[in-house]
């Protein structure tokens, strides 16, 4: 699961002065380098793409980072990075005919900003949202779950490594409950998202 864009490639990298073999990944928010050397460079800080022969060029704020990846991959790399990344409303899928509702008040301004414009009453949303971030915003969920008939659920959970409800027990009630989740994507520093629709059958 996840919403990554899924292209890496395997070569000689240098970066920042330095160069060595590795891997780089380009995803939906940066593009990160693994093996000898290793970084995490935000997409937004990429202000220039090309290709040059088997070298994949980005322009950073810290310098070139040159990936030396074969024609075909670094192409295909480029056009990765070229496209533009989705925005946080297309990745939970909704829009201003596709709207989501909120089963309570969220608090992320993050997401807030995503869903502005988007939102309709519970009972006429396509896609329904819920915060749950402590054990007692889960148990109301999950007494909710038999009302929300067929529609898939955006369960966003506080990320990190101790936080207050852990993700993998709202996945553990959701599918008691015989709801499984399909797909995760971030949405802040703060927070991620689970999706979760009811099991056929």
């Amino acid at each position: 699961m996840g919403d990554v864009m899924g292209q890496e490639a395997e070569g000689a990298l240098r970066f920042r002065g330095a160069e060595g073999a590795g891997r780089i990944l380009v995803e939906s928010a940066e593009v990160i380098l693994r093996g000898e050397i290793r970084a995490r460079v935000p997409r937004a800080a990429v202000h220039g793409v090309r290709v040059e022969g088997d070298d994949l060029v980005l322009e950073t704020a810290e310098g070139p980072l040159v990936a030396t990846i074969g024609e075909t991959r670094a192409a295909a790399l480029q056009q990765a990075l070229l496209k533009p990344p989705r925005s946080l409303a297309q990745k939970l899928g909704i829009d201003a005919s596709v709207r989501a509702g909120c089963l309570w008040p969220v608090t992320d301004p993050v997401l807030q900003e995503a869903l502005a414009g988007r939102v309709a009453p519970v009972v006429a949303a396509a896609v329904l949202v819920a915060e749950v971030l402590d054990s007692a915003a889960l148990a109301r969920l999950v007494d909710a779950l038999p009302d929300l008939a067929a529609r898939p659920v955006w369960c966003v959970n506080a990320k990190g490594r101790n936080p207050v409800l852990p993700e993998a027990r709202i996945r553990e009630a959701m599918r008691a409950a015989g709801w499984i989740d399909s797909k995760t994507t971030a949405v802040s520093d703060a927070v991620s998202a689970t999706r979760y629709a009811r099991r056929k059958g």
